[in-house]
């Protein structure tokens, strides 16, 4: 067979072809695996690495917080938007061009962002970074799973997975690092050796076209939900504590915000929508672990984004310190993904979504002390930021298995996108929803009821923080009774197996009402 060939399962719907494994040598099979590791890695570093650089980064372009927001949350959308559209790209221009142009343009826009001479700049370019690197992260997946047969896949993907977490671990302490001994902006250059080596290595093991049913992309439907979350973004960015009926700009936003939401359902409704396939939500699972996906994402993305701000603000220590305190974190993360794929088929898997979202709550519950105790401040920011993570990684475990092994195979590369828009969407959201409240903190508003009179200005900023924290910790736990609302598939059943009596359960219309 000649290398790089991929094969097709005949079916007589394109939609649901299932692909076979990517033919190719053992050793070019090693090398294609770890560039996608590295590409996956790359990408989803570079959603914290420049975390702890925002304090200099605002200094020099200005903008204050509200730069630092956009940078974070401009990168999330474009990574939302792009996501979904990862299949219809895929099938239009293939597996090998279309990573080429991803890691390529996420490449190519970092060095830009690093030249960038505004902070208007900056945001745009952190949009098109954003726009590959949402690309990448499924892509990756997909060929992964393409290069290995099916009794590998899981082993694969926790590797994989990761891999993912291994990215937001090693981003903060290396942004931290790079940014007090050079600048900024070798935060964003560091991403081109790894592009050039990621793109070279996977530049000849992949096909170059896959015409495979349905080849149009759905423009209209794409320009929609750009807008949507868009708008509705800004609305969250910049409406809390304003007067919405006073400001035109807020009366635009939320006008094109749900003009956009509209245009989708009558697109949804008319059948014409085809930027992802709105059937998936009529799996009970699916659709709860979407929500849960989306919540989480947004409570520990917001952490990972006010941490390093805690620590270099109010707390004044430098940018290596403050991306250190992420790191264990990560590495409880990662333990915690581990242990809840052990446990999954042993424990109640709702039982584990509970402890997830207890742990959640009690390390963002430890992390709103730290305004009562500033002397003992690091340690307890990293003994509470790194409980919140566990729970973390139980509900991401937890969450994904739950949520995929009641679909019908069709669906799953559907699935992938919505799910991995909703997490990225959560991630933007939480960061600009609650970035309007700490600012709203700040200035004294009425959510500020520690910020009082004769405190210096370090200590308002970490009682505002620390309630902050205690708003998401109150979110977690009111969502908890919404786990009840999962349909366990079978505990002895193997996820392939579920997955599978799932499909005869969608088609008898059990799971889809």
């Amino acid at each position: 067979m000649p290398r790089g060939r991929r094969l097709l399962n005949a079916s007589s719907d394109p939609g649901t072809a299932v692909p076979a494994a990517i033919a190719l040598p053992r050793s070019a099979r090693l090398v294609a695996t770890l560039a996608l590791m590295l590409a996956s890695g790359m990408q989803a570093a570079d959603a914290t690495i420049a975390n702890v650089a925002l304090p200099q980064l605002e200094q020099q372009l200005g903008g204050g917080l509200a730069l630092g927001a956009w940078v974070m949350t401009g990168y999330l959308c474009a990574n939302a938007v792009a996501a979904p559209l990862t299949g219809a790209l895929r099938r239009r221009w293939g597996p090998r061009g279309l990573f080429a142009a991803a890691v390529g343009g996420f490449t190519g826009a970092s060095l830009l962002c690093a030249a960038a001479p505004s902070s208007g700049a900056l945001i745009l370019f952190r949009v098109l970074q954003g726009a590959g690197g949402g690309i990448m992260h499924p892509l990756a997946q997909a060929i992964l799973l393409d290069l290995y047969p099916r009794e590998r896949h899981g082993r694969m993907l926790a590797i994989w997975g990761a891999t993912i977490m291994t990215g937001p671990i090693i981003g903060p302490a290396l942004g931290g690092i790079i940014t007090d001994l050079a600048s900024w902006r070798w935060v964003f250059v560091i991403n081109l050796p790894l592009g050039a080596a990621a793109m070279l290595a996977m530049s000849r093991v992949l096909p170059e076209r896959e015409r495979t049913g349905d080849l149009s992309v759905d423009f209209t439907g794409v320009v929609l939900l750009s807008a949507g979350i868009g708008a509705l973004q800004l609305c969250l960015e910049r409406g809390l504590g304003r007067a919405w009926l006073a400001s035109p700009e807020l009366i635009a936003e939320t006008a094109i915000a749900a003009a956009a939401f509209v245009g989708i359902a009558l697109r949804v409704r008319a059948d014409r929508f085809a930027v992802f396939r709105p059937a998936v939500f009529r799996d009970i699972n699916f659709a709860a672990a979407a929500f849960y996906n989306f919540i989480s994402s947004a409570l520990m993305f917001v952490s990972i984004v006010f941490i390093p701000a805690v620590v270099e603000g109010p707390l004044g220590e430098n940018a290596t310190l403050a991306g250190a305190t992420i790191v264990p974190r990560g590495v409880a993360m990662m333990l915690s993904m581990l242990l809840a794929g052990q446990l999954i088929g042993r424990v109640e898997l709702r039982a584990v979504l509970f402890a997830g979202l207890g742990l959640l709550a009690a390390g963002l519950i430890m992390l709103s002390a730290v305004a009562a105790a500033p002397a003992s401040a690091l340690p307890l920011i990293i003994v509470g930021s790194s409980v919140q993570s566990i729970g973390v990684g139980l509900l991401f475990t937890s969450l994904s298995t739950v949520g995929f092994s009641t679909l019908p195979p069709g669906l799953r590369t559907e699935a992938s996108g919505v799910y991995s828009l909703l997490r990225q969407l959560g991630c933007a959201s939480g960061v600009a929803l609650m970035t309007a409240v700490l600012r709203l903190l700040m200035a004294g508003g009425p959510l500020s009821h520690a910020a009082a009179a004769g405190h210096a200005a370090g200590a308002a900023a970490l009682n505002a923080y620390c309630q902050c924290f205690r708003i998401m910790a109150a979110a977690s736990l009111l969502v908890i009774p919404g786990i009840f609302l999962f349909r366990m598939p079978h505990a002895a059943a193997a996820p392939d197996q579920a997955a599978g009596a799932g499909a005869v359960e969608l088609r008898r219309g059990r799971l889809s009402r």
